[in-house]
């Protein structure tokens, strides 16, 4: 039982860790804001974030390999969105962090 819990917690540590390498990068975390707001085609997402159509389907596939977004075909265009409400809330929580002047800032003694 000891060693079913444990692959269990080494999976969704694997898990986490899949998901932290995929917000590992400015253009894809401003994929994840742009999607907060709905739905979006590859070239819109493209054009707003400042990245060429291929980076930015290649941004798209490692969103997408880590489940953080879901795609769907309207004729000839892909439209983006968010694969769940929680991943709304993990961009929010890590510019909250990134901003944060609380625990997680060294702070110098002057």
């Amino acid at each position: 039982m000891d060693v079913m819990y444990s692959l269990t917690v080494d999976g969704q540590r694997a898990r986490s860790a899949e998901i932290a390498r995929a917000l590992a990068d400015p253009k894809r975390i401003c994929v994840l804001e742009q999607l907060a707001d709905g739905e979006r085609s590859v070239s819109d997402l493209s054009r707003d974030a400042g990245c060429a159509v291929p980076n930015m389907s290649q941004h798209l596939a490692v969103l997408r390999g880590a489940g953080l977004v879901m795609s769907r075909r309207s004729g000839t265009t892909v439209l983006y969105r968010l694969a769940d409400d929680r991943v709304r809330e993990l961009t929010h929580l890590l510019g909250t962090v990134a901003g944060s002047r609380g625990p997680f800032t060294l702070s110098r003694k002057d």
